[in-house]
């Protein structure tokens, strides 16, 4: 079983405690000759940092079927009225201390459902929503220390379910395989801080983008890497199937690195990170600077 996110960075950064008694000779000293009493202070514990310069600025959105418009288009209708009444305001509080969310973005395609078009009709007659998300996401949508899944897209996720009048059921995913999980109809809509690409928007059907994020580097302070020319000869480390990598890549320093390690997820990321097997950690900036807090406490 996947560990959950809280498990899993406790353990990540948790610090090795050291004995220094020594064991009696049986040898009297004089005391003007004893060595000083070994420190039991821990080690400090180490800090990671955001690099000033990013690998550019995306927008979110959530994703559906191609031919399922007038499904999106419900659910951007009540994610409109939420932002409206102040709702999705509230929750992005909550999750971010402000409100993070775009009020005028246009749609990216159409507007209006063909006449053939039953996606809404079938996600009322099943009665729920199947969201399909990676749950070690944060704070976007992943497992707390009792495994249930929260997260900021969770909450507007299950308020626009209620306002639709159906219910909602998180489905983890393999990130890598989004597309194919959708097509396959194994979930019907992917709503989980997905960046919106041009690849994505031929394969899915997008509404508003609705809150910002950067690509962000992330290293330990300790490093000496101050600027992103100093990537080069690094390793580096992101997940598998996210737009961090065609981010890296579309950098000239991503030519430069010594290798990228791709991980299933970006909590296996930053663990190994942690753990001094990656130099480099590049990751959406909500989910960076998430981690980067929860290390500090």
């Amino acid at each position: 079983m996947k560990k959950i996110l809280c498990a899993a960075l406790a353990a990540a950064m948790m610090l090795a405690a050291t004995a220094c008694s020594g064991a009696s000779s049986g040898v009297s000293t004089p005391a003007s000759s004893k060595a000083p009493a070994a420190s039991s202070a821990a080690p400090a514990k180490e800090t990671y940092i955001e690099l000033t310069e990013d690998l550019g600025a995306e927008e979110y959105g959530v994703g559906f079927r191609n031919g399922d418009i007038a499904f999106g288009l419900e659910v951007q209708k009540y994610l409109d009225e939420m932002i409206a009444d102040g709702t999705a305001a509230e929750i992005s509080q909550k999750w971010f201390g402000t409100d993070a969310l775009f009020k005028d973005k246009g749609l990216l395609e159409e507007t209006e459902a063909p006449a053939e078009d039953k996606s809404l009709e079938t996600i009322k007659a099943n009665g729920k929503i199947i969201v399909g998300l990676d749950d070690s996401y944060p704070p976007m949508g992943f497992r707390d220390d009792k495994n249930e899944v929260v997260g900021f897209d969770i909450d507007l996720a299950k308020e626009v379910a209620k306002r639709m009048g159906v219910e909602v059921e998180f489905q983890p995913i393999d990130w890598d395989s989004k597309e194919l999980e959708l097509n396959a109809g194994k979930i019907d809509c992917i709503w989980n801080g997905m960046t919106i690409t041009p690849e994505r928007i031929a394969n899915m059907y997008f509404t508003k983008p609705y809150i910002a994020n950067q690509q962000i580097i992330i290293v330990p302070a300790s490093s000496g890497i101050t600027a992103k020319a100093q990537l080069e000869g690094k390793i580096v480390g992101l997940q598998k199937g996210s737009s961090s990598l065609e981010a890296l890549t579309s950098d000239p320093i991503g030519e430069k690195v010594k290798e990228i390690v791709e991980y299933p997820d970006n909590v296996s990321a930053y663990m190994d990170l942690q753990a001094g097997r990656i130099d480099v950690f590049v990751v959406d900036s909500v989910v960076g600077r998430y981690v980067i807090s929860q290390n500090a406490q």
